[in-house]
């Protein structure tokens, strides 16, 4: 006996001939029962494998761009910056630098104006001066955080204690500010 006969068990070699060729009839078979039967379960089965292999793309990633850098990257959901936080953080301190000045500039404009007024107008009452002359003062037209309505639907823009409002009179403007009283006017 030869020692692959040994090894495997097969007496002589012609059984070791048919036992191959029954192994090989039954993988045939199992071949044909995991098949699609009809051209509906192949399409059905052929749309399982796309659904599949896009699932597989998903988690596998997408090449992009990173938003700060521009350096090309293999991304997984919806990333937009390159792995690590360098950029991320990079573009989010530019970001917040940008509200910065914004919020800076606004709070200037609030203070020269509750500033002018605190001037024109220390004690309760109403004032009117010429537009022109407020602004140079450093008078800012957009710089308020509330508005109000008066009965004679006027708008008055709020700042700190203080309304105002501007007013045209053919090529003249005005500026009307008034101070409430504590409780009342």
């Amino acid at each position: 006996m030869k020692k692959y006969d040994k090894k495997y068990g097969v007496g002589k070699g012609a059984s070791f001939i048919e036992d191959f060729s029954a192994k090989k009839e039954s993988k045939k078979e199992k071949k044909e029962q995991t098949g699609p039967k009809n051209y509906q379960e192949a399409m059905t089965f052929m749309q399982q494998m796309l659904t599949e292999a896009d699932r597989r793309q998903q988690t596998m990633g997408k090449v992009i761009m990173c938003s700060y850098c521009g350096e090309v990257f293999v991304a997984k959901g919806t990333r937009k910056y390159c792995y690590g936080d360098e950029c991320k953080n990079a573009e989010k301190r530019y970001r917040q630098s940008i509200v910065d000045g914004l919020a800076a500039e606004v709070k200037k404009g609030l203070y020269a104006n509750f500033k002018l007024f605190r001037e024109v107008l220390p004690n309760a009452g109403e004032v009117r001066m010429d537009y022109d002359k407020a602004l140079k003062k450093g008078f800012d037209e957009h710089a308020y955080y509330g508005t109000y309505k008066n009965p004679h639907n006027d708008i008055w823009r709020k700042v700190g204690e203080y309304h105002f409002t501007i007013t045209h009179k053919e090529d003249d403007r005005f500026l009307h500010i008034l101070k409430k009283k504590k409780n009342g006017i």
